[in-house]
């Protein structure tokens, strides 16, 4: 068996502090409801279990073989959210339409996209990347299953994710219905462009 109890001291707090799969999670649950929420918990959550099999499958040795694959992966990572601050941005100062309505008015985006949005998101993430194919692997005790440990130490933590960032999503919808048109709006749309910009240049020069 996996250390759990010593993994969980590492991962709730890492569940809890606000990143970046939050941010989209929240963002997007204020743009079209509760639902569209959990729809982009569904794919952040998702991009780490794929993650946590490819850590299952020995791509940690795989990278320390390639290093070069790192760089790709964090520069890819910030292209991406520099793109999300960057829409972000243009609704907030621009004429662009809005994502989504609460009220199901636009259908632009579908619950698919929101999946996709969120599985994107965790998937070109270097953070967790780094988390599940080096931080992982070193909960596994020696002589104990690989593939199996690293399986358990991605389901708790997927489970303590997904659960926050149902939080998230509620809390989103709750406001959804205030801060979804007008001024407050532009407001939401301003503060998660910043936000994610100031992300992506965090990451740009790690």
């Amino acid at each position: 068996m996996p250390a759990i109890w010593a993994f969980l001291a590492i991962a709730v707090p890492l569940v809890l502090t606000p990143g970046l799969s939050t941010a989209v999670v929240l963002r997007n649950s204020v743009a079209g409801g509760v639902r569209a929420g959990l729809e982009t918990a569904d794919g952040v959550n998702a991009g780490s279990f794929c993650y946590g099999l490819l850590s299952a499958a020995g791509m940690t040795l795989a990278l320390q073989r390639w290093p070069s694959a790192w760089v790709g992966l964090r520069y890819a990572g910030v292209a991406y959210i520099a793109w999300l601050g960057i829409r972000s941005l243009l609704h907030a100062f621009g004429d662009v339409p809005v994502i989504a309505t609460v009220s199901g008015e636009a259908t632009a985006r579908t619950p698919l996209t929101h999946v996709y949005e969120g599985f994107v998101t965790n998937a070109l993430n270097p953070a967790i990347a780094t988390f599940y194919l080096v931080v992982v692997p070193q909960f596994v005790p020696p002589g104990a299953p690989i593939a199996r440990s690293i399986l358990i130490l991605t389901i708790v933590h997927v489970t303590l994710a997904i659960s926050w960032h149902a939080v998230w999503a509620a809390a989103g919808g709750t406001l959804a219905s205030t801060l979804s048109g007008g001024k407050q709006r532009r407001t939401l749309e301003l503060a998660a462009g910043i936000t994610l910009l100031a992300l992506a240049i965090k990451v740009a020069l790690r």
